[in-house]
């Protein structure tokens, strides 16, 4: 029990914070979302090397999360864009 409580094997990980295998990703659970940006209205044809050409210009992106459909694949019309440097979001 003290495992689980000290966040040891066994723990509960949120799906977002999970690495393909299952365990925790150290990276996301740091993230600070006061450098993100939400872009919504996008079209289902855009993809993220075009989100981070049109974002670059205002500074370095961390990470770029297109949401996209299961099954198609297509984006569902909305991102976050995440910068290393809050003044740049």
């Amino acid at each position: 029990l003290a495992a689980l409580a000290a966040g040891g094997r066994g723990s509960y990980v949120p799906p977002s914070l999970r690495n393909a295998d299952g365990t925790r990703n150290a990276e996301m659970a740091q993230r600070d979302d006061s450098c993100t940006v939400r872009v919504s209205n996008l079209s289902e044809e855009v993809k993220d090397s075009d989100l981070r050409e049109l974002f670059r210009r205002f500074g370095a992106i961390q990470r770029v999360y297109l949401a996209k459909d299961r099954e198609t694949h297509q984006s569902r019309g909305f991102a976050f864009i995440n910068f290393y440097n809050r003044e740049d979001a």
